[in-house]
């Protein structure tokens, strides 16, 4: 549900940079169609998402682009990573979207008989998952938390949780962990806590040692803060931003 919303017009980068900030939003690129995030997250400079919705803590890396994608927490997406776009049609007469999408609404006044199932299909990224320079991730794939994408990969099926894959196309070639801590990892769900603010009382905990980690979170959970469940929306309407606060049911 929307909880409150805020319109307010900008004259400047640095005015809608200050204003995003406030709602945890650190921005240096820039957005299409909408972004829906938790706070905080940050988008490097020369960098594009529309129609993406981020979780806390993930980053996007310079000259990368990022259509139609959900994000989950605490992943790094690096440089000039290509997310976007749609799958075109093998078999038809044409790969060209023209029967399904007028792209020339200006010079061509017809409306599109057809649809096409790969068209804005939508790319699922769990947590914590790293996403190498230059990578290729095809629309609609999903990618499991924990996963690592290597430099240069082009994605064209799902990905298994904690899976890391390189090549074109991209194949398995190891887990970073044995299978029981997998699933220990994915039972625990922690990147519902807030390690980041944690940090701040308690800078000693074994970040660096999962297992360790695991069994402090099980002892401590209860005293360790957790993420938030608002999230933020931006859209654009009469030359306004368009800032609203939605509270989610969960992650």
């Amino acid at each position: 549900m929307t909880a409150a919303k805020a319109a307010k017009r900008v004259g400047s980068k640095e005015e809608l940079r200050a204003l995003l900030l406030g709602h945890g939003l650190d921005l240096s690129g820039t957005i299409g169609k909408g972004l829906i995030w938790e706070s905080p997250i940050r988008i490097f400079h020369s960098s594009h998402v529309s129609d993406v919705e981020i979780g806390a803590y993930s980053y996007i890396s310079p000259r990368t682009e990022i259509h139609h994608a959900a994000i989950g927490r605490y992943c790094s997406v690096g440089d000039t990573v290509n997310m976007r776009g749609s799958a075109h049609p093998k078999e038809w007469l044409s790969s060209h979207p023209f029967p399904y999408t007028n792209l020339y609404p200006h010079s061509r006044r017809y409306r599109p008989g057809l649809t096409f199932e790969g068209y804005d299909k939508k790319t699922d990224v769990g947590h914590d998952v790293w996403i190498g320079s230059h990578a290729i991730i095809l629309p609609g794939v999903r990618i499991g938390t924990g996963a690592i994408i290597g430099a240069g990969a082009v994605v064209v099926k799902d990905v298994p949780a904690y899976a890391v894959v390189v090549g074109n196309p991209a194949k398995v070639v190891k887990y970073r962990f044995e299978q029981r801590l997998i699933d220990r990892l994915l039972e625990s769900e922690w990147w519902m806590f807030d390690l980041p603010r944690h940090l701040e009382q308690q800078p000693g905990i074994p970040l660096d040692d999962p297992e360790r980690m695991l069994d402090y979170l099980a002892r401590n959970g209860d005293a360790v803060p957790r993420i938030g469940t608002e999230r933020k929306s931006y859209s654009r309407r009469n030359n306004a931003i368009v800032i609203r606060s939605v509270a989610a049911a969960g992650t």
